[in-house]
């Protein structure tokens, strides 16, 4: 059980870090976020590869946001096949065209997630949602974007271009955990931790709204008594404007 003691202690060290240092970037996007629910805004999620998985983690969730947009049905993500959506990544105007698609609006907020946040993709699509109107929040590892050369034609990183950064605190590569006698790391650990961020940020924004006395919408487990009717009322304000439902 060596191996779980050191994946739980990797896990447990980073989340650490993300509470400590990164308190205030995300109460500042749950802010954000809840200004914009309460104006009737929509919470976009994009992401390249597997950072596109966070979108799919925050939609049509018992317990979660209902008006949340993720991108799941392009060539960005790897279930439409994983070594077209790490060539997509260096695609311009790939992530306008996104944008567009989406129907993303002024006032919606636009989350982009990129722990290495140096490809074409997750930059112009922070700038291209900031020229539309829309606060963009980044997740993504700053330590890591640093150490890479940006690989688009802003010569930008995500968290240069973003208006709230929450850092990740990701290592170099994404893998953390070094077994003896083999060279590589392994053990990625972005999905966990960006997921962890992602969730609270949400929580947070839920939060804010029920203390201004907003409802906030909200899904009800399809497994309990009145979900569907639940369900239907809430997901009838904004089904014009969910693409994956």
């Amino acid at each position: 059980m060596e191996i779980l003691d050191e994946t739980y202690s990797i896990v447990n060290f980073l989340l650490k870090k993300v509470k400590e240092e990164e308190r205030e970037n995300i109460e500042k996007a749950s802010q954000v976020l809840a200004e914009s629910l309460e104006n009737g805004g929509i919470l976009h999620v994009i992401g390249a590869g597997h950072s596109a998985i966070i979108g799919e983690e925050l939609s049509y969730r018992a317990g979660g946001l209902v008006p949340v947009n993720p991108i799941m049905n392009t060539d960005i993500n790897v279930y439409h096949g994983a070594l077209k959506s790490t060539e997509m990544e260096h695609v311009e105007g790939y992530a306008e065209i996104i944008l567009k698609a989406m129907q993303v609006q002024k006032g919606d907020v636009v989350l982009v997630v990129s722990s290495s946040g140096t490809n074409t993709f997750p930059v112009e699509a922070a700038i291209k949602a900031k020229s539309l109107g829309c606060p963009v929040i980044a997740i993504t590892s700053v330590e890591y974007s640093k150490s890479l050369t940006p690989k688009n034609k802003y010569n930008k990183r995500l968290f240069e271009v973003a208006d709230i950064v929450i850092d990740n605190k990701v290592p170099r590569g994404d893998a953390a955990l070094e077994i003896p006698g083999f060279q590589m790391k392994i053990f990625p650990v972005s999905t966990i931790i960006v997921a962890f961020i992602a969730q609270t940020i949400v929580a947070l924004a839920i939060k804010k709204l029920v203390e201004k006395g907003v409802e906030p919408p909200v899904f009800l487990s399809a497994h309990l008594p009145g979900a569907q009717e639940h369900n239907i009322k809430v997901i009838e304000r904004y089904k014009n404007r969910l693409k994956y439902l």
